[in-house]
């Protein structure tokens, strides 16, 4: 299979569902029936967590499930046609998710760090609409990026998993090179920079940068 036929079909299967393609929850990988529309999303996330899903489900490229399901390593043929993470001249997904490859797909932003969290503050009932809305939009295609192999797996101890961290981290790194703003556009993360004129990073909250270094102040306080 080629990157552009898996591509085409998910499109359909998009399509069939009456999901936008930014809508289509790869958790769906390791179900296969479609995921029901009154299915809780938080229910649903806890149960990929627990590794119970376990069928090979509808568009899954890696043939896992269960305790190897791995959501940002199912849209493989996205990442080989967006960034050619794969330069082979076909496309063989488990050199991709062999866990020495360079490139890796990866979630940006964790549910279950800010979630598990949450258990220990005090809020009102409306933020487990907020949850939920969280929870349906982590397994989307506009939650994965790719990332080498080594900062994959290393990002969470100084991170806890924050995005914004990640993203002040490589800030720091690359806009003295003059290669800040090629990476953004290249990887399609302007969402997560202010418009001034070095393209900042925006903090989640005010005062979040002041938490690294520090493992429970990069979490919501309140």
């Amino acid at each position: 299979m080629t990157n552009n036929t898996w591509i085409d079909d998910w499109f359909k299967k998009c399509e069939e569902l009456e999901l936008k393609p930014w809508e289509w929850d790869f958790k769906q990988s390791y179900i296969k029936e479609p995921i029901p529309k009154d299915k809780s999303h938080i229910e649903l996330l806890l149960d990929y967590k627990s590794r119970k899903l376990k069928e090979i489900g509808i568009c899954n490229v890696t043939k896992k499930a269960g305790r190897k399901a791995d959501c940002d390593k199912e849209p493989f043929y996205i990442y080989q046609l967006l960034w050619r993470t794969d330069y082979e001249s076909e496309p063989k997904p488990k050199l991709f998710l062999d866990r020495y490859n360079l490139l890796r797909g990866e979630t940006m932003n964790s549910f279950i760090t800010t979630f598990n969290h949450s258990k220990k503050l005090t809020f009102d009932s409306h933020i487990t609409h907020k949850f939920e809305t969280f929870a349906a939009s982590t397994h989307c295609i506009g939650n994965f990026t790719v990332l080498p192999h080594w900062m994959n797996s290393g990002r969470y101890l100084f991170s806890q998993d924050y995005w914004d961290v990640t993203m002040y981290s490589l800030f720091e790194f690359l806009q003295p090179l003059g290669c800040w703003k090629q990476f953004v556009e290249r990887y399609f993360l302007q969402p997560y920079v202010n418009n001034d004129e070095e393209w900042t990073v925006s903090e989640f909250w005010k005062g979040h940068f002041k938490g690294i270094g520090n493992y429970n102040r990069l979490k919501p306080q309140n």
